[in-house]
């Protein structure tokens, strides 16, 4: 017989998603990805479910805050104390009561290396950019007409901390998120999703793309996206250097360019940006796909710069009295 450590452990691994559907939640499948479910209740609840590699689940709750595994759920939903939770919990056979407004859930839940629902939650919880991020016009001199570009529809959010937020995604889906801001003092702050892993950034697809514009960060990617034009083009961000599993989503994504393209390595031009170059295209060899090196023209310079320039120089000079 198990001890009610191990009985309480067990628990942790029934499956969370069908526990939530049996008590009224119902499966966003458009929401949802490979590593994390996302379940609404009528009265307003939503869960973002997860599952950790040694198979137990566990939830974020968007509306109403709370967290946690099976055994919380329980709590959140029924109230008392731990005993009637194991009661709970021990007649739970899996099964999804059918009487309960409910529709199948559109898949089994699968482990992920990384915490996938709570960079799925944090997500959720930012809000989307309107009419531009001050940092990314006012810093970076990227124009409000690229910031909300329909290539770049909700490919760029803010926190609750005000950091220009860019989603990563791998062929899971939604996997990571990079954080940047700063001032006109110097200070800058680059951060990453805490859980989640570097994939690719990247604007969305279009028919009539025909070149695949690689970046190191997606601040380089709207630079040259504001600079040269977005027509024809699907931007990427790698965030920096080139991860084994990075390497696998850039052949993935220039796979799915349409026939007669080009991939652009638009990269900082110093050695860091030459290294990358050489490791994309050792990765992208047998795509059959051209590749073409596209640098700033002066030695030091990232994408950026080049914007910031030609922002400057356009600038009517101030003359004296």
């Amino acid at each position: 017989m198990l001890d009610r450590n191990d009985e309480l452990e067990n628990f942790k691994k029934l499956n969370l998603c069908d526990y939530a559907a049996s008590r009224g939640f119902v499966a966003d499948r458009r929401a949802s990805s490979k590593h994390s479910m996302v379940l609404r209740h009528p009265r307003g609840d939503k869960l973002i479910i997860g599952r950790d590699p040694s198979g137990k689940y566990y939830y974020f709750n968007a509306k109403g805050g709370d967290s946690g595994t099976i055994i919380d759920l329980c709590q959140m939903l029924d109230g008392g104390n731990l005993g009637d939770v194991r009661k709970t919990l021990r007649a739970f056979d899996g099964s999804i009561d059918h009487h309960v407004p409910s529709s199948p859930l559109p898949f089994v839940l699968q482990p992920s290396e990384h915490d996938a629902a709570r960079v799925l939650a944090a997500w959720m919880s930012m809000r989307p950019i309107n009419s531009g991020h001050a940092y990314l016009t006012n810093i970076r001199s990227i124009s409000a007409e690229v910031q909300t570009d329909p290539i770049f529809r909700d490919r760029i959010r803010i926190d609750a901390k005000g950091n220009a937020v860019f989603p990563h995604f791998n062929r899971s889906g939604l996997c990571g998120y990079e954080l940047k801001n700063g001032n006109h003092n110097g200070t800058t702050f680059t951060g990453f999703a805490p859980g989640g892993v570097k994939a690719l950034a990247c604007s969305r697809p279009r028919d009539t793309d025909r070149e695949a514009v690689i970046c190191e960060t997606s601040i380089d990617m709207l630079s040259i996206a504001d600079r040269e034009g977005t027509d024809h083009r699907r931007f990427f961000s790698t965030a920096g250097q080139i991860s084994p599993m990075q390497a696998e989503c850039l052949r993935s994504a220039i796979s799915r360019m349409p026939e007669g393209s080009r991939v652009v390595l638009a990269l900082d031009n110093d050695d860091g940006g030459r290294k990358i170059a050489a490791r994309i295209k050792e990765e992208l060899a047998h795509s059959g796909v051209p590749i073409v090196e596209h640098y700033p023209p002066v030695p030091g310079q990232d994408w950026n710069d080049v914007l910031q320039d030609r922002r400057n120089a356009a600038k009517p000079e101030m003359r004296l009295g």
